[in-house]
């Protein structure tokens, strides 16, 4: 996927918002404006919006002195996300199909910006989780999984990461063998390998970064060792918009289970504003 105009204010709303979580004056917030906004303009049109992103968040960093804005959000969003765990196991375990209610709590887990309160609307994400149709095709997904036995999961936020874990028990339980990959540093709120160890997964599964502090990972950025992983998978379950962007149209073993948030991605995909979107 490549840049998008509506790219640009984006990057600049996520970089003031890492400013004001850092409280940062008013004067180093308007040179965040003015370093990132030129930024953004100058660099290839032809890149997907995660290599921008990843770009404007060192620009970010320099100004703030700080190598992890979200890293507080983090931890707060871990902890809301697993004190939900266990009521969302039994739901999922109660289910007449878990993995694919495991799916719709891990999309559910994508709705929600678990850093930002602690009132977050936990039934009206799962409702419009459970509503999602058209877009989520959890047929197509099973037939896919039908013949594969190594899964590459990729990761997406901190606080959902906690709620992929639902998807990634059922899939072992299937008998199959997962590799759950998360960020190889600090990328706005997105998981590391920090908080995948601290909601457990790492004693479920093996656990590896993409290689890139990134918001989201493209091959050529990725390591060696993501490469050989994403090779050797016979399907890949990639969460969230900027691993879409960052793999969409690279290899058909790969689904993308994500919320189109916003109208570029939503434009790629074809689907409104707003979509829950499961589809290789």
């Amino acid at each position: 996927m490549r840049l998008h105009p509506e790219c640009i204010p984006c990057f600049l709303s996520a970089s003031l918002r890492a400013a004001r979580i850092l409280g940062l004056p008013d004067g180093a917030r308007w040179e965040v404006v003015e370093r990132v906004a030129p930024l953004a303009l100058s660099l290839p049109r032809e890149w997907p919006p995660l290599l921008v992103g990843g770009r404007v968040q060192r620009a970010v960093e320099e100004i703030a002195g700080q190598a992890d804005p979200f890293a507080e959000v983090k931890r707060i969003a871990n902890a809301r996300a697993m004190a939900r765990l266990d009521g969302l196991r039994d739901r999922v375990r109660g289910a007449r199909d878990p993995l694919e209610e495991a799916l719709r709590v891990a999309v559910a887990g994508n709705l929600i910006d678990f850093g930002v309160s602690d009132s977050f609307d936990l039934e009206e994400a799962l409702a419009r989780a459970e509503g999602a149709a058209a877009h989520f095709d959890y047929e197509g997904f099973a037939r896919a999984l039908s013949g594969a036995r190594r899964i590459l999961y990729i990761g997406d936020n901190a606080g959902e990461i906690a709620w992929d874990r639902l998807a990634v028990e059922e899939l072992l339980g299937m008998g199959k063998e997962v590799t759950f990959a998360v960020r190889s540093g600090p990328a706005l709120n997105d998981a590391t390998l920090e908080d995948a160890r601290y909601v457990g997964l790492d004693r479920l599964c093996r656990v590896i970064g993409t290689g890139a502090a990134l918001p989201g990972i493209t091959l050529e950025e990725a390591s060696d060792e993501f490469r050989r992983e994403f090779r050797n998978a016979d399907l890949v379950l990639a969460k969230g918009m900027g691993n879409f962007e960052g793999l969409v149209g690279v290899s058909d073993k790969v689904f993308f289970l994500l919320v189109a948030k916003c109208l570029p991605v939503a434009r790629e995909l074809g689907v409104p504003v707003g979509t829950v979107v499961l589809r290789g």
